[in-house]
């Protein structure tokens, strides 16, 4: 029986990349011939991503698609995929195209072939949109990442890298916090304190602007480091 890695799509209103990436994710051949399983959570979407969702979710048996009745945040709808994971590895994938799908595979090799646990990609940051959020946020995201570093006493490059695959066992045992944005880094944190089996691989990224629908703002550094300190003591 071939072995499956379940790939989780959090959606919100993304219907300018929503059905590219899904046609990337159904076309990828992923690594040492797993299949895939593919989760789409729309989080009470109203742009029309919610009709792309169902047609492809109709059309394709390894398409799984849950739909909110509010707006609850991506870590409420990585919370709800838990359910209906049924791969040996997890890996969540941004419904934008900053990140691409076939860097996917540089994830499952490291944890197939090195025999890790959690494999958390990290990237370029540097960008040439000019808005102050992407001026400050290198300085953030080292920062975050020296901070976890140090608490945690590993040695992640980029802990904002939404690339991050989990084995099964480790993302079901995960008791992440928060619903929004800092779930993110909470399952990051969970995920260290249970397994010290971690790898991690350079990934492309493409930065999009608040323009093409960029929802990320200043705060969620804030929430990040209460998350980081907090998973800590708890």
């Amino acid at each position: 029986m071939k072995k499956k890695l379940s790939i989780i799509l959090p959606v919100y209103n993304e219907i300018n990349t929503l059905e590219i990436i899904i046609k990337k994710l159904i076309n990828l051949r992923l690594y040492n011939k797993f299949v895939k399983q593919i989760i789409i959570v729309d989080d009470c979407s109203t742009d029309g991503s919610k009709e792309i969702i169902k047609f492809y979710g109709n059309k394709y048996k390894n398409i799984t698609s849950i739909f909110k009745n509010s707006n609850r945040g991506k870590g409420d709808s990585q919370k709800l995929a838990k359910k209906y994971v049924d791969g040996e590895y997890v890996i969540i994938q941004d419904a934008d195209l900053e990140y691409d799908p076939d860097d996917i595979n540089k994830l499952l090799k490291i944890a197939l072939e090195q025999k890790k646990d959690f494999v958390i990609g990290y990237r370029k940051m540097k960008t040439s949109i000019n808005h102050p959020y992407f001026y400050f946020r290198e300085l953030a995201v080292n920062f975050l990442s020296f901070m976890i570093n140090i608490l945690y006493k590993v040695n992640i490059r980029d802990c904002a890298c939404c690339y991050r695959l989990f084995k099964k066992d480790l993302w079901l045992n995960i008791d992440g916090r928060g619903d929004k944005f800092e779930y993110d880094f909470s399952i990051i944190c969970q995920a260290i304190k249970n397994s010290k089996k971690i790898g991690q691989c350079k990934v492309s990224y493409n930065a999009r602007g608040y323009s093409e629908g960029k929802k990320c703002t200043w705060d969620v550094g804030l929430h990040a480091l209460k998350r980081i300190i907090i998973d800590k003591i708890i």
